[in-house]
């Protein structure tokens, strides 16, 4: 094993501060940072559930005994959460992932609140990805099944899109088809088309919201099962971030909150902090549910109801003893475009919660860019 290998159960962002409660702070005594770097203390205490604290914290070499030390200690901090600027011309960190040495390398001092939990989010994803001993060493990663099921197949090809462009390695893909409707052979055709194993179910349209992902979880073979909504939207990062959420919290249903909502009627952004993500809650969004195939067959299934699946499924697993846990909302977009929605509710709901509002489209407020982020139709 290398150095730079930890446990993602001990060094993860579990309870992450969206808010710092500390300035600028130094890994060690302030007059060994290079001229014109700045910072307003030095920070003995290495311990990183304090240091995440700090708006960002600033290292240089002069501050560890070894490139090998330093190396692992960045990483280490890096997962926990910690925002990391590497303040040094020449930073000698060849052991550590090229992505992330970039990103502590780029100066986070003019980011506002949201674009530095972004930068952060990158950041820990990057170290927990490329330097935990279970990313690193597992004999294989689980398998993971998409499952979506629709009654708008318009909408579908947005949504094979957004499963095509995941970078998790092992992905299937199950779709259930929620209607009486024909051409079904064309819409096979299309999903024959995608880089792995896609299948198709047809269920009447006169079953049940759980029924239809009953089916479609029947036919899934992933060892984990996730659940995206056809007119939701999702960056390319989303998966692996649910895969990583669920070892480092050890909780049996993971997901993200709603953070980021489009109103489509209104022609709004929000941005809903709801005091962040990282934290043993519930109220997950039900388009980013993710649950071992195993435990959602030991509860049972998903309920045999027309709506509020989600709200079911988190009943259950707590019920049966289960932990729930929320990641950060990054890479995710609810977008409420007023149509055939199973959670009816008014924008005035997500507009009493909002603590930033943004008119018109703005997915990158979610760090959703290029085709992640392309405007619903």
């Amino acid at each position: 094993m290398s150095t730079l290998d930890f446990d993602l159960r001990v060094f993860n962002p579990v309870r992450w501060p969206v808010d710092p409660s500390q300035g600028v702070s130094a890994l060690g005594p302030v007059d060994l940072l290079p001229p014109g770097v700045h910072a307003d203390c030095a920070l003995r205490d290495r311990d990183p559930l304090r240091l995440r604290r700090c708006r960002y914290l600033v290292d240089v070499r002069a501050f560890h005994r070894s490139v090998a030390s330093r190396a692992s200690e960045l990483a280490r901090l890096a997962a926990a959460g910690v925002v990391i600027h590497v303040a040094d011309a020449h930073a000698g960190l060849e052991p550590i992932d090229v992505e992330l040495h970039q990103l502590m390398r780029t100066h986070p001092g003019a980011f506002d609140a949201a674009r530095r939990e972004l930068h952060c989010i990158r950041m820990r994803r990057t170290a927990l990805r490329a330097h935990s001993s279970w990313t690193r060493y597992a004999a294989e990663l689980p398998s993971v099944s998409v499952v979506v099921a629709t009654k708008r197949p318009g909408a579908l090809e947005r949504t094979l899109a957004a499963v095509a462009r995941q970078t998790y390695p092992r992905l299937e893909l199950v779709v259930a088809l929620h209607s009486d409707m024909g051409g079904l052979a064309g819409i096979r055709a299309h999903v024959d088309r995608l880089p792995f194993a896609a299948t198709v179910v047809h269920v009447p349209g006169t079953a049940t919201l759980g029924a239809v992902l009953n089916a479609a979880s029947k036919a899934a073979s992933g060892t984990l099962l996730t659940k995206m909504d056809d007119d939701d939207l999702y960056g390319a990062e989303h998966v692996w971030d649910l895969v990583l959420a669920r070892e480092y919290s050890g909780a049996e249903l993971v997901g993200k909150l709603a953070q980021f909502v489009y109103l489509a009627a209104s022609d709004l952004t929000v941005h809903m902090r709801r005091g962040g993500g990282e934290a043993h809650r519930r109220g997950l969004a039900g388009g980013t549910l993710l649950i071992a195939h195993a435990d959602l067959e030991r509860i049972g299934g998903w309920r045999n109801v027309p709506h509020a699946v989600d709200l079911g499924l988190e009943e259950d697993v707590a019920r049966a003893g289960g932990h729930i846990y929320s990641t950060h909302g990054s890479e995710f977009m609810l977008v409420r475009h007023g149509r055939s929605h199973t959670w009816e509710t008014g924008d005035d709901f997500f507009l009493g919660l909002a603590d930033r509002i943004v008119p018109g489209w703005a997915p990158e407020l979610a760090g959703l860019v290029g085709t992640c982020g392309a405007l619903p139709p």
